[in-house]
């Protein structure tokens, strides 16, 4: 479901957009950097919640590996 734009607005905020300080403006490459910085640390939470799922079970093994 899209949401409905404010008045006098065409698309999304971009570099040509007058309105938008250069502080809020987001490139594809700060998109890219924050998702490899992220990568790491969420990759490690969930290895450890899965752990801990197979202790409660009573398997600590995958047993896939």
């Amino acid at each position: 479901m899209k949401h409905p734009q404010p008045p006098g607005r065409t698309g999304p905020a971009g570099p040509s957009d007058p309105d938008t300080p250069a502080a809020n403006r987001v490139t594809a490459a700060d998109i890219e950097e924050l998702a490899r910085r992220l990568l790491d640390p969420v990759s490690r939470l969930i290895r450890v919640d899965m752990r801990r799922g197979r202790e409660r079970t009573g398997r600590l093994y995958d047993g896939r590996r």
